[in-house]
């Protein structure tokens, strides 16, 4: 209380003045028609302009929330697109019974830690096995790949992505359908490698990269990046130098994909494997 006293004292002449000033600007602004108008014409302005203000602030403290729900619209749309079905095909003579049967199935999940400057990367996503988030889904993100789940606690994934030496995926040449496989050799997180595939396919800079779908990881189409330039001094396979679609230095929000035929089809293909192997020792 002293110090609030010993304040006012010590200015109190200043506030005297605006005190003053106040009253003398009210009596200026009913009694005057012009200055009136001019004074609600300035003061509206000034409100609109705090106003607008405000509205960018709340809208920028809610562009997390309205992320969050555009990747949940994004997973929807994908779960719906076409690719995302199996044909289920039962067919007798001239009767066919095709029905299309859901694949794909994408969850939300965002990232909390990602590394671009080592020889294996990683990226950390804040869905773990309570999300059905599981070892050997794939992720992607606005459309381009982006990596496979390679660990899940209960509530985060750890994601080998594509700027990983270790890592290896099935792709295409979207024009002539021609696939091959993509690696990372290191260096530039924005360059990747495309190998296997035959000098006698014609390729040139400017050429999309999608995946393949041969894998269970990716459904087939989608992108991977852009033809960047063609080395051919291998004698038999062109060498691919690809700029990825994927920014691993801004990447937010993702989607996991998961098959839901996985299972099924990596046992059949053990089972067959595994009598092969038997076949072989007799």
């Amino acid at each position: 209380m002293k110090n609030i006293l010993a304040l006012l004292r010590r200015f109190y002449l200043f506030l005297l003045f605006l005190a003053l000033e106040a009253v003398a600007l009210t009596i200026l602004f009913r009694n005057n028609r012009f200055h009136g108008a001019e004074f609600m014409r300035h003061s509206s302005d000034w409100v609109g302009g705090i106003y607008t203000q405000r509205a960018q602030l709340s809208e920028y403290l809610r562009l997390g929330e309205i992320n969050d729900q555009l990747s949940l619209e994004n997973a929807l749309l994908r779960s719906v697109a076409q690719e995302n079905y199996w044909n289920l095909r039962t067919e007798a003579a001239t009767l066919q019974d095709s029905n299309s049967v859901q694949r794909y199935v994408y969850r939300t999940a965002k990232v909390v830690n990602a590394s671009v400057n080592r020889e294996k990367n990683y990226v950390v996503i804040d869905r773990g096995s309570l999300g059905d988030v599981r070892a050997d889904m794939g992720v992607i993100a606005s459309g381009n790949i982006v990596g496979v789940v390679r660990s899940a606690s209960e509530h985060f994934a750890v994601v080998m992505p594509v700027i990983h030496s270790d890592f290896k995926a099935s792709v295409r040449l979207r024009k002539s359908g021609a696939f091959g496989s993509l690696v990372w050799r290191g260096g530039n997180a924005q360059l990747a490698d495309v190998i296997d595939i035959p000098k006698n396919i014609p390729v040139a800079p400017g050429d999309s990269i999608v995946t393949s779908g041969y894998s269970t990881y990716f459904p087939a189409n989608i992108q991977v990046g852009i033809v960047e330039w063609v080395d051919d001094s291998d004698n038999d396979y062109h060498l691919i130098k690809v700029r990825m679609g994927t920014d691993f230095r801004k990447l937010d929000h993702v989607l996991v994909v998961s098959d839901i035929f996985k299972l099924e089809q990596d046992s059949l293909l053990n089972k067959v494997e595994e009598q092969d192997a038997a076949n072989s020792k007799r």
